[in-house]
């Protein structure tokens, strides 16, 4: 099947009275991807995917879809729709005439509009509910007759704001997926408004991570959380340690860096290297952090580099492992996932004092950029 639905933002700016919302923000969606938009409450996420529906004008730039300008088309002729949040079903219709009701919209005869609603419903396990109202429903099966609905116009594109956050945990385990066949099988492009990183991470081929109306990062799902750029990416899509130093000196492709605690981290110099003295920042995977409780409790920071001494403030068991959020002396966190029989084996208690250490090679070199949302103890870190 060809994939259609290319997306292109050019030079995007929206203002709302004097709050600028988004910030001349460019993006490529290439068509046939599951692109998520993602970032903390008022980032401006929702203003770019009401700006490529057509329910909002850009104040300048351009938003074009397989590259023909779609400015001042309503949103019917620009080959999109919409499924929103809140599903918008029409209470007093069954679901066959929730689904058939854009066909209805655009003239198409009675018969011929069930007859694909029918059709449309089977491809979304629901044409055993096409008789029942929405209220007979349940929040996942009303969510497959929205989808239903907006899929029924063969559009070439489908945004999704915030599809999954009406349901339960299960349900949207279940229904992500869901979504990420369909999007397979109908070949177009989905761009799919979250908040939830983890949620982004397991649906996506493009993730694009904004912050004050802008693009911060736009990567694949590995990319933005395995070798995030910035330290805002770094705290932000979680799963990593921020920390940073001032440069000591360069050797070998390496910077040794110092924190005010004394503390020393390893990162790549890069090219060009870091002048001494300079600020640096660096990232590690919770996952490649190792730990070990220490005897004195009133250590605060390690010789060893790359290692840091903490208090253990809380553990959570996640089954396999078990996250360990250590405070620093400072104040900030730090996490550390272990494995669940290597923790278990000499378990760290709330008040012990550790050691947490990992290697060079699991240092990832950040640009530093300040957020617009909370990130003491791991801000919006899962």
């Amino acid at each position: 099947m060809a994939q259609i639905g290319g997306i292109e933002l050019a030079n995007v700016t929206k203002q709302f009275g004097d709050t600028l919302a988004i910030d001349s923000v460019s993006m490529i969606v290439p068509p046939g991807t599951y692109c998520c938009l993602l970032g903390p409450s008022g980032c401006g996420k929702t203003t770019l995917l009401r700006m490529i529906a057509g329910h909002d004008e850009p104040t300048a730039g351009d938003v074009l879809i397989d590259g023909q300008s779609v400015l001042g088309l309503p949103p019917a002729k620009r080959g999109t729709a919409m499924m929103f949040q809140s599903y918008a079903l029409f209470p007093h219709l069954t679901c066959l005439d929730n689904v058939a009701f854009n066909l209805k919209v655009r003239g198409v005869a009675k018969a011929e509009r069930r007859k694909q609603a029918h059709e449309m419903l089977d491809r979304v396990q629901m044409d055993g509910f096409a008789d029942r109202v929405p209220a007979e429903l349940s929040g996942g099966q009303q969510q497959r007759i929205a989808l239903a609905r907006s899929l029924i116009t063969n559009p070439k594109v489908l945004l999704l704001d915030e599809p999954l956050s009406a349901l339960d945990e299960f349900l949207r385990l279940q229904m992500r997926g869901n979504l990420r066949q369909m999007q397979k099988e109908f070949g177009i492009t989905f761009v799919h408004v979250t908040h939830t990183q983890m949620e982004a991470i397991a649906v996506a081929e493009l993730v694009i991570v904004m912050d004050h109306g802008q693009i911060d990062q736009a990567d694949s799902a590995r990319g933005v959380y395995d070798t995030p750029h910035t330290t805002y990416v770094a705290r932000f899509i979680g799963g990593q340690n921020v920390l940073g130093g001032k440069v000591v000196r360069v050797e070998s492709g390496a910077a040794l860096l110092e924190d005010a605690r004394g503390n020393r981290f390893t990162v790549p110099s890069g090219d060009p290297a870091p002048d001494t003295g300079e600020t640096r920042y660096l990232s590690i995977r919770r996952d490649w952090i190792e730990m070990e409780k220490l005897a004195d409790p009133s250590a605060t920071h390690s010789d060893a580099v790359n290692s840091v001494v903490g208090k253990v403030w809380m553990t959570e068991y996640q089954g396999t492992w078990v996250k360990v959020s250590i405070t620093l002396p400072d104040g900030e966190e730090f996490v550390a996932n272990i494995n669940d029989g290597t923790f278990f084996a000499n378990p760290a208690r709330e008040g012990d004092t550790v050691v947490a250490r990992w290697s060079a090679e699991a240092v990832h070199s950040l640009e530093h950029r300040e957020s617009s949302f909370d990130t003491s103890r791991g801000g919006m870190q899962a």
